[in-house]
């Protein structure tokens, strides 16, 4: 999942609190579940939603989509309590408002991203249709390695400038006891004959 798009889920815990009296690890366990099954109580998730409701990392977030399947479990007993249901969650409801707003973002941001694909794509084709503003490190390793074949350094013309992929490996000191390892720079020199990119 791309992190623009986890950047506009909240944490899930933070989610289940909106919760009044509920055994929170219970609750996010029972949440984190229900999504990866696909099959919360009585909802049925899309392959796409299940992606879009429940990131499991080290801070596990849930987006609106996820606090939607966090409420039907509540009102389907689904979740353990400290004390009996009520009959509203007022708060919890509020954040499940925003869904459609995080829709639209998260189809922009798709859009977005399959726009630079397509771009990175032509520019593989055709490096000299690159315009100056869109080299970047990434665009010359992606250009070098498609055009010259992967672990290839040197140098390659990318929208009439010349960019460089070179591979470093450092000297190792008495005190290493590994052996440093080595790293890449993806550089240019831009119109003033400053040097862009990794320094």
């Amino acid at each position: 999942m791309l992190w623009e798009i986890q950047a506009r889920m909240k944490p899930a815990l933070a989610i289940i609190d909106l919760i009044p009296n509920v055994h929170r690890t219970a609750a996010l366990a029972a949440l984190r579940r229900a999504v990866l099954e696909g099959r919360p109580s009585t909802m049925r998730l899309s392959a796409e939603d299940r992606e879009m409701a429940f990131h499991d990392a080290a801070v596990q977030l849930t987006s609106p989509i996820g606090a939607r399947v966090l409420k039907a479990l509540y009102f389907d007993g689904y979740i353990k309590l400290k004390k009996p249901a009520m009959r509203k969650l007022p708060a919890l409801d509020d954040y499940i408002a925003t869904e459609m707003e995080f829709r639209a973002d998260v189809a922009r941001i798709l859009e977005a991203e399959d726009a630079k694909r397509l771009r990175i794509a032509e520019i593989i084709a055709d490096p000299d249709c690159a315009r100056p503003d869109e080299l970047s490190p990434f665009l010359i390793d992606k250009v070098m390695s498609a055009r010259l074949g992967h672990n290839t350094y040197g140098e390659i013309r990318i929208g009439g400038v010349t960019c460089h992929k070179d591979f470093i490996q450092p000297e190792p000191s008495e005190d290493d006891k590994l052996r440093p390892e080595g790293k890449v720079l993806c550089w240019w020199l831009d119109a003033d004959g400053n040097r862009m990119g990794d320094a």
